[in-house]
């Protein structure tokens, strides 16, 4: 375990806790303001039209791997606990770093790399990199991106679960939203959709983790201010 001022822990979960669940309850309202229907032809047009509010809905899905980073970081290495798990935590933490590329690369190609293909008029290659496109090379590494997250919470959450409180919910909810992911990714691979529709139920679970997170963080800086 390494140290860290517990005034510094606690702001990382207060702050981090309170970043993440900003971008996930803004998220889904931007999917919902930028959300259209149709081919994914048809899509592209409109893209090609107006893609504003998509960028803006990915600009913010970018932001939450690395706000997520810091909140999973905090929780594998600076927060003691009544079980010691150092191959997990080391795990855990090696898993988050293919999860942060991997989605990173997904969320931030739709406001800078598509747009450029777009303009280009190359839709055959700006269909395969189309993140509404289940079938798009993007869409699967967001997936496997996410696949490496379940790993991590698995690996992370495990002590959580031994523990009392809020620190066992969120080791119950980082559980629930890996198997959930990795059901999603089974339902990628086997071209099941509605085992990959998990996605959405493991992605919905991150937000009472991080209103967790954030209450952990606001009761450990109060507790360090008495």
């Amino acid at each position: 375990m390494y140290t860290l001022a517990l005034s510094k822990r606690a702001s990382l979960l207060f702050y981090g806790g309170a970043a993440l669940v900003l971008v996930i309850v803004l998220w889904p309202v931007f999917m919902a303001a930028s959300q259209f229907d149709g081919t994914i032809e048809e899509q592209l047009e409109f893209l090609t039209a107006d893609s504003s509010m998509y960028k803006i809905n990915f600009f913010i899905a970018s932001l939450i791997a690395p706000v997520f980073l810091v909140v999973m970081l905090t929780m594998a290495l600076f927060i003691e606990t009544g079980r010691k798990t150092p191959f997990l935590n080391i795990m855990g933490v090696v898993c988050l770093a293919p999860y942060i590329g991997l989605v990173t690369v997904a969320y931030t190609s739709q406001y800078i790399f598509l747009p450029t293909l777009l303009e280009a008029n190359n839709i055959e290659a700006a269909q395969m990199w189309l993140f509404e496109n289940p079938g798009s090379v993007i869409y699967y590494l967001n997936q496997l991106g996410y696949m490496f997250l379940a790993i991590a919470m698995c690996c992370i959450g495990w002590k959580y679960l031994f523990e009392k409180g809020l620190f066992r919910f969120a080791g119950i909810l980082l559980w629930a939203s890996g198997i959930l992911s990795v059901v999603a990714f089974a339902g990628l691979v086997i071209g099941s959709p509605t085992l990959n529709a998990a996605t959405f139920l493991s992605g919905f679970l991150i937000l009472p983790f991080a209103v967790i997170v954030t209450v952990i963080g606001w009761k450990m800086r109060k507790y360090n201010s008495a």
